[in-house]
């Protein structure tokens, strides 16, 4: 069928088939050019490549490449840019623009001179122009002492402003509590509840940087307040992830399980009251009920994510006999 398809158009070559052929390519490429990603090329190279294929397939290479960048932007396959320029998170400033004389702090663990490291990261941590707590929790357990030193003031420094905020709130709140008007269901108050639960957020993720009774307090407080929060946001899937995780770090199990069954209640068409579930199951040890709500996952009538497809094919391929909790 190819041959007979390059033959077919082997006999139209020449004369003004040629011509039309030839600035049909050209303006092919000048608007992969022009055009923004997906329906241009987004970039280049990747313009050349598909001009190519419509100059070997003169009719159907510009089909199948029109149809192509029209099902892409219409279905937003790409998430807005293409494969030469891949969105590479927050790691490290690979393909980020930067000034030239910037040099991001995660990248300055790549640098072999330790004076220099330590210039980076001293001057940085002096500045307090650090915000990313991972950097700074990197640099706590450098070899280098000096940096360690400055990383360590600088999260003291960093948690007593957070602790400060927390009990500025809690006054709030207290405030509110003693007037009339503190009821549920003033927005205002509400805000400030939502507030307070940001930052008890914050303040128990870094466990590691706060004494062991002051994060249980604190936690016991987390868990009033999402309870709460949950009875006057029951629509919001964040407070019921965020409690089931704090009940399970605190093994209390059967609260953790009424709690899920009221997000399967709620949100049965949302794959992260699935997700806790099994999670909450395979902490509890309980396999049985993960492969039950692992069969409610199949079933349920929702596009599934990576994440969700990972878990099913994982505990799906389970050898029989291994426990739930490997």
């Amino acid at each position: 069928m190819m041959m007979g398809y390059i033959s077919s158009i082997a006999g139209l070559s020449g004369g003004p088939f040629a011509m039309g052929h030839a600035f049909l390519c050209l303006g092919y490429f000048l608007l992969m050019l022009i055009l923004p990603y997906p329906l241009g090329a987004g970039g280049w190279r990747r313009g050349l490549v598909e001009t190519c294929l419509v100059v070997v397939l003169p009719v159907a290479g510009i089909i199948m490449l029109g149809l192509y960048h029209i099902v892409v932007t219409l279905l937003h396959l790409t998430k807005g840019h293409p494969p030469e320029q891949p969105d590479y998170g927050m790691g490290f400033s690979v393909g980020r623009q930067l000034p030239e004389n910037v040099i991001p702090l995660n990248d300055a663990y790549l640098v072999d001179s330790q004076q220099q490291k330590r210039f980076f990261f001293t001057n940085a941590i002096k500045q307090a122009v650090v915000d990313n707590n991972n950097i700074l929790k990197m640099a706590v357990h450098d070899k280098d002492r000096e940096i360690a030193y400055y990383a360590v003031s600088m999260l003291t420094t960093k948690m007593e402003k957070l602790e400060a905020r927390i009990f500025a709130q809690e006054e709030m709140l207290r405030q509110f509590d003693a007037r009339a008007d503190a009821a549920d269901a003033q927005p205002a108050y509400v805000d400030a509840l939502a507030g307070y639960e940001r930052l008890l957020h914050e303040y128990l993720s870094e466990k590691e940087f706060v004494d062991h009774v002051s994060w249980r307090l604190k936690q016991a407080d987390y868990i009033k307040l999402l309870e709460r929060l949950i009875k006057i946001r029951p629509h919001k899937t964040d407070y019921y992830v965020r409690l089931v995780q704090q009940l399970l770090d605190t093994e209390r199990y059967p609260e953790a399980e009424s709690v899920c069954q009221s997000m399967l209640t709620i949100f049965p068409h949302d794959e992260i009251s699935y997700l806790t579930t099994i999670a909450l199951y395979q902490a509890w040890h309980q396999p049985g009920k993960m492969q039950a709500v692992l069969q409610q996952l199949r079933r349920a009538p929702i596009m599934l994510s990576n994440e969700a497809l990972r878990v099913i094919r994982f505990w799906s391929q389970k050898p029989a006999g291994r426990n739930a909790d490997e």
